[in-house]
């Protein structure tokens, strides 16, 4: 498990070291720097695929699409080298790289001598969902598990891996009951939780790479093109898939803790639905995926903070597997800091509310009732 990030003169910081939990949860104002701290760890990941025995950092690739590496250094305190390091359970490992003008790759001008087995199969296992998933498609692309090890950064492989892996078995914690412990069954039973009565239809077009996927929204119906069943099936499909995948993957093949960030698992949710995948996060968490998720949703933070205090006095994780972090923008002058770290205890309450934490509810009430 990583159990820190650092990060020098990349983006919007100067410097910057984040602890991190079984279930790290970031949230802050727009462009402070939440998926910044995404993108340093989907970079190496990006790069131990697409250019392993390379003296550069890769950019632009499958993952991610960055740009020029003098656009990703710190413009305020940044000259020309940025660092991405993490702290590992099996050590430390620091990168540094050289930033050249319109330079499209950044050069190591130091990397690890050795790297911990264990380390590199969490980077090279990483999943990544970007907020920008694909929505309703007639065809998704195929792949191959030597090629594509997730649902992909837009959930654009999601029915592919759903069919591949059909059989997968998921630990239990994570199984929805009465339901066998199947990947392609664990996926239809947990979107039905979601959207009671919902299911999957997955088929392979014949002589392409390419799947079908049909979805109902009531077992009274027939299948439809998913054009036709909103975008809140389609947008959480991908997070379901991938939490269950990787906790299934992680056991069969007796792996350390899968790495999974997830950027706006709320998306097109009704807040229902929103404190639930708060929920089923922890849930993963619990099962043995580290889990980074980016939010804004209040309704998200506090599915995390029920499944601290628990149902029927059973706590899904406890408060020392949770690590909140309120990210703002950067203060020129450094009076205040750019992360806040609310801690929260066993009964789901955080030590501190800062200013724009979650609170524009009170804000607009208050305003409306003339306090």
């Amino acid at each position: 498990m990583i159990q820190r990030i650092i990060i020098e003169h990349f983006k919007c910081f100067e410097r910057l070291s984040l602890p991190m939990a079984a279930l790290t949860l970031l949230t802050g104002l727009n462009a402070a720097g939440k998926s910044t701290v995404m993108q340093a760890l989907t970079l190496l990941h990006q790069t131990l695929h697409e250019n392993p025995l390379g003296d550069a950092l890769v950019l632009n690739g499958r993952e991610v699409t960055l740009g020029s590496a003098d656009e990703l250094i710190d413009k305020i305190s940044g000259r020309d080298q940025f660092v991405i390091g993490v702290e590992h359970v099996a050590g430390r490992a620091i990168w540094r790289m050289h930033v050249k003008p319109g330079a499209m790759v950044a050069p190591f001008l130091e990397k690890p001598h050795e790297i911990s087995e264990s380390l590199i199969q969490t980077l090279h296992t990483l999943t990544y969902i970007s907020a920008d998933r694909i929505g309703p498609r007639e065809t998704y692309p195929a792949s191959s598990s030597t090629q594509q090890s997730g649902v992909g950064a837009r959930g654009e492989y999601t029915p592919w891996f759903v069919y591949e892996y059909a059989d997968l078995t998921i630990p239990e914690p994570m199984c929805r009951p009465d339901t066998p412990p199947t990947l392609q069954r664990q996926v239809e039973a947990w979107l039905a939780s979601f959207f009671p009565g919902s299911g999957l239809e997955i088929k392979p077009v014949q002589r392409t790479n390419l799947f079908t996927m049909r979805i109902r929204t009531s077992a009274a119906t027939d299948f439809y093109r998913t054009a036709n069943v909103g975008y809140g099936l389609s947008h959480v499909l991908p997070v379901i898939t991938a939490c269950l995948g990787a906790v299934g993957l992680a056991k069969r093949d007796q792996r350390i803790a899968p790495l999974v960030m997830i950027e706006n698992p709320e998306l097109h949710l009704h807040p229902a639905g929103q404190s639930a995948i708060g929920v089923f996060l922890a849930r993963a968490a619990a099962t043995g995926a580290q889990m980074v998720i980016e939010t804004h949703s209040d309704h998200v933070l506090n599915g995390i903070r029920r499944a601290v205090k628990g149902f029927d006095h059973s706590p899904i994780l406890m408060p020392d597997q949770v690590a909140i972090h309120f990210f703002q923008l950067r203060d020129e002058t450094k009076q205040r800091p750019q992360v806040i770290s609310p801690q929260i205890d066993g009964q789901g309450n955080l030590s501190i509310w800062p200013e724009d934490f979650f609170d524009q509810y009170e804000k607009d009430l208050s305003f409306l009732i003339g306090w």
